[in-house]
């Protein structure tokens, strides 16, 4: 009686200790993975020119004379984005930028370029990002809702004719992109891709591998990431699928993508055409990295872009 008594007793205090361990590991992981951080720009001091003049331009567009918007994403918090006009009746892109980065750096060639063309811009902040308010991100399951509302927003503000574009860089291409099958209005005529990711797991997954030691099986990892967003977040991480939102849209979808890409890799950017099931276009960016793709190829990139814009929305091509 003793022995079965013992058994018992360890084996409840194995579980115990198993509940534990994974509420410990999953907290660990969310907090390093969602919750709200303090990002600081990066060290100009150590930056070589390119990244030098672009935290330039990015502290300039901060100053620069712009509106401050202010809306409630469905959950009620307040989302800021800045708003850039440069000619009314000309189209909106509505950027969004990568995971703890802001709008003014990840946005800066696309504030060139919205410039050149004379288009209008929105540089947004996401949830748990700089201006916007939000304990944490969701990796793309909340905020997919966050890019239909502003969608709504600019409806409301300049009418149903004005032409809107999506447009953004990793984390906020992908996040765009999965927002493409919510029944956004009809005003928004285009997404544009720039090195998103097929989903977030897969992100997750593909950057584990080249991170973590050998000895730590991704599949851990993978379940530490699923249970601190269900547990500590109240979000599902799996609903992050940017392949599943656009073999459901009927939106066209610009994807540019670097050939180097090691972070999303070229195949992602394959697999989100393949399955895409409106009108499409693939530009690959030779020799670029992760969000290198208008630093290697300014001119192809902007000419893409403008192109893609002039075809959806009627918008004259800027001769260069």
């Amino acid at each position: 009686m003793k022995t079965k008594k013992r058994i018992k007793i360890g084996i409840a205090t194995t579980f115990v200790i198993v509940i534990l361990m994974s509420l410990c590991g999953s907290r660990f992981v969310f907090q390093k993975a969602c919750v709200r951080r303090e990002t600081s720009w990066l060290n100009m001091g150590t930056a070589d020119d390119y990244i030098y003049n672009l935290l330039v331009d990015a502290y300039n567009i901060r100053k620069e004379k712009n509106e401050t918007v202010t809306i409630k994403a469905s959950d009620g918090i307040n989302l800021v984005g800045h708003y850039y006009e440069r000619d009314k009746n000309a189209p909106l892109i509505i950027f969004f930028h990568g995971l703890w980065s802001n709008g003014y750096v990840s946005g800066e060639p696309t504030y060139k370029i919205t410039k050149n063309q004379g288009w209008n811009l929105l540089l947004v902040s996401m949830r748990a990002h700089d201006e916007s308010e939000g304990e944490f991100s969701t990796l793309g399951v909340i905020e997919q809702y966050d890019c239909k509302a502003w969608a709504n927003w600019a409806v409301e503000r300049f009418g149903e004719e004005k032409s809107i574009f999506f447009m953004g860089v990793s984390t906020g291409a992908s996040i765009a992109m999965m927002s493409s099958n919510l029944g956004l209005p009809k005003s928004v005529k285009g997404i544009i891709d720039d090195c998103g990711f097929t989903s977030t797991m897969e992100m997750i997954d593909v950057n584990c591998k080249s991170h973590l030691p050998d000895y730590i099986p991704t599949r851990m990892f993978d379940f530490f990431v699923e249970m601190g967003t269900s547990v500590w977040g109240h979000f599902c991480i799996s609903k992050a699928d940017a392949c599943k939102a656009v073999s459901q849209t009927d939106i066209p979808i610009l994807i540019i993508h670097g050939d180097r890409d090691t972070q999303a890799p070229l195949s992602m950017a394959y697999r989100l055409y393949d399955s895409c099931s409106s009108e499409k276009q693939l530009y690959v960016v030779h020799g670029a990295n992760h969000a290198e793709n208008y630093r290697k190829d300014p001119e192809g990139y902007e000419n893409v872009i403008a192109q893609f814009v002039e075809e959806h929305s009627g918008a004259l091509k800027k001769e260069y």
